[in-house]
C-alpha cells in the first residue's frame, strides 16, 4: 500500500505540475500524502494552493518557493525541506522551459539554446543532487519522477512517427534529459532510489497556447500511476506514458 509519502512537484503552480498535485489529491491511495507545491513566484503560488483548497483536495499542500534555475534557492528549499521533514520520499522534477529562435540573423540562437538546456537539463541535475540526500532517507529508498516529452524520443523523430517539431531546442533537452537520468540511475550511491521519465502527451496549458489535444489531468496520472505503485513495479529507469483515459502505462521507445 502506498500510504502517506512527501511529494515535492517543482513549477506546480500552474499547466501539468498543478494537475499532478490534483491528480494525486484525487486518487484514494495518494491523497493522504503530504503535497510541497514548488513555485518560483510566491504570489502565484499561494494563488495555486487555494485553488486546490477551493476545488476541495489537498488540503495538506504548502508552498515551496524554488527556483530551479538559482543555486541558491534550490539549497534554500533543501534546507528548508530537511529542517522541517527530514526526508523526501518523492521529487517530481516538472518545472521546464521551451522557446522558438526566431531572430532572421541568428542572434538568438545562443540565448535561447542555452537557457532551454539549463532549465530542462542542468537544472533537472542540479535540483535531483541536492535533494538526493534525503530521497535516501526514504523508508522506501525514495522515487525521482522526471517530465520529459515524446519529442524526446529519438526513436519516434527518426522514424517519421512524429511531425517535425516546433521548437528544436526543446526536443534536444528533453533527449538529454532522458540519458541524464539514465545515468543517474546507475550511479551506485543512488541503488535504492527509483527513476523515471513521462510523457505527459500534448496537454492544453499556456506552455502551447492551449492547443493540446489532452487535458492536463489526463497527462498527470502516468506520474500518479508510477508513484503509487509498488517499488520494482516498472522497470528500475523507464520512459512511460497513458493514451486517452487510460491508467495503463505504455513504454515510450527512447
Amino acid at each position: 500500500m502506498f500510504g502517506r509519502r512527501l511529494i515535492l512537484v517543482t513549477g506546480a503552480n500552474r499547466g501539468i505540475g498543478f494537475a499532478i498535485i490534483q491528480a494525486f489529491a484525487s486518487n484514494a491511495a495518494t491523497a493522504s500524502s503530504a503535497f510541497l507545491l514548488g513555485c518560483r513566484d510566491v504570489e502565484k503560488g499561494k494563488e495555486a494552493v487555494e485553488h486546490l483548497r477551493e476545488l476541495g483536495l489537498a488540503l495538506n499542500v504548502s508552498l515551496m518557493t524554488i527556483d530551479v534555475t538559482s543555486d541558491a534557492s534550490i539549497r534554500h528549499a533543501v534546507d528548508n525541506v530537511e529542517k522541517q521533514y527530514g526526508h523526501l520520499d518523492v521529487l517530481i522534477n516538472n518545472a521546464g522551459y521551451g522557446a522558438i529562435p526566431s531572430a532572421p540573423d541568428f542572434s538568438d540562437w545562443r540565448e535561447i539554446y542555452a537557457k532551454v538546456l539549463d532549465t530542462n537539463v542542468t537544472s533537472v541535475a542540479l535540483t535531483t543532487q541536492l535533494f538526493l540526500p534525503l530521497l535516501r532517507k526514504s523508508s522506501d529508498g525514495g522515487r525521482v519522477i522526471n517530465v520529459s516529452s515524446g519529442r524526446g524520443s529519438i526513436a519516434l523523430s527518426a522514424s517519421g512517427q512524429l511531425p517535425p517539431t516546433v521548437s528544436i531546442p526543446y526536443c534536444i533537452s528533453k533527449t538529454a534529459l532522458n540519458m541524464l537520468v539514465i545515468e543517474m540511475s546507475r550511479d551506485p550511491a543512488n541503488k535504492n532510489v527509483e527513476f523515471q521519465l513521462v510523457g505527459p502527451g500534448h496537454c492544453k496549458t499556456a506552455f502551447n497556447g492551449y492547443r493540446g489535444t489532452r487535458e492536463p489531468i489526463e497527462g498527470a496520472n502516468v506520474v500518479v500511476e508510477l508513484v503509487k505503485a509498488a517499488k520494482g513495479t516498472y522497470k528500475t529507469v523507464g520512459f512511460w506514458e497513458t493514451k486517452g483515459s487510460s491508467l495503463d502505462l505504455i513504454e515510450i521507445p527512447w
